[in-house]
C-alpha cells in the first residue's frame, strides 16, 4: 500500500472514487441535487487543487489502484494564531474497507499536520454515516460541536 500526493493524472480515478461516495450517501440520506452539480464540475476543482498550495489531495493505492483519497484544507485561525486542518472527502473504496487502508491515511494526515505544526484537524460527516463516526472515533476523533449548512 503507497499513500502519496495527487498529480493531475489522477483526476479520473479521484472523481471515480468521490463518486463512490456520493452513491453511498444518496442510498442512506436521498438524493440531493448539490451531488449532481458536484459531479459536473468536480474536474475543475481537482485542478484548481492542484495549484493550490493551502490544499492537499493524498491518496492511497494498493496494488496500483486507488481505494482511497482525503482533501486537506489548510485553514488560518486568527483567533488561535495558527493554522488547523480541514478534512474533506475522506473516502475508502468499499471494496478496501476493514483492511485498515482508512486508519493508514489517516495516520499520514495527522504525521502531515504534526510536521507543519498544525494542532488542530477538524471534519464534518453527515449524521446518518455512523460507520463513518465510529471509524472516526476509532481513530481520535471527538465529537466537539455541531455542524450548521446554508445551501444558497
Amino acid at each position: 500500500m503507497k499513500i502519496r500526493l495527487a498529480v493531475k493524472e489522477d483526476k479520473e480515478n479521484v472523481l471515480r472514487l468521490l463518486d463512490e461516495l456520493g452513491e453511498e450517501v444518496n442510498k442512506r440520506m436521498g438524493y440531493s441535487p448539490h451531488n449532481a452539480e458536484a459531479q459536473k464540475v468536480g474536474g475543475v476543482i481537482f485542478d484548481e487543487i492542484l495549484f493550490r498550495k493551502d490544499t492537499l489531495i493524498f491518496l492511497v493505492e494498493d496494488e496500483n489502484k486507488l481505494v482511497g483519497v482525503a482533501t486537506l484544507y489548510l485553514l488560518p485561525n486568527m483567533r488561535h494564531g495558527w493554522h488547523r486542518g480541514h478534512i474533506e472527502d475522506f473516502v475508502v473504496s468499499e471494496s478496501a474497507r476493514g483492511k485498515g487502508v482508512g486508519s493508514q491515511l489517516f495516520d499520514e494526515i495527522k504525521k502531515y499536520c504534526k510536521d507543519n505544526k498544525i494542532k488542530v484537524i477538524k471534519l464534518d460527516s453527515g449524521v446518518d454515516l455512523t460507520d463513518a463516526h465510529r471509524f472516526y472515533e476509532k481513530n481520535g476523533g471527538k465529537f466537539s460541536e455541531k455542524m450548521f449548512r446554508f445551501d444558497l
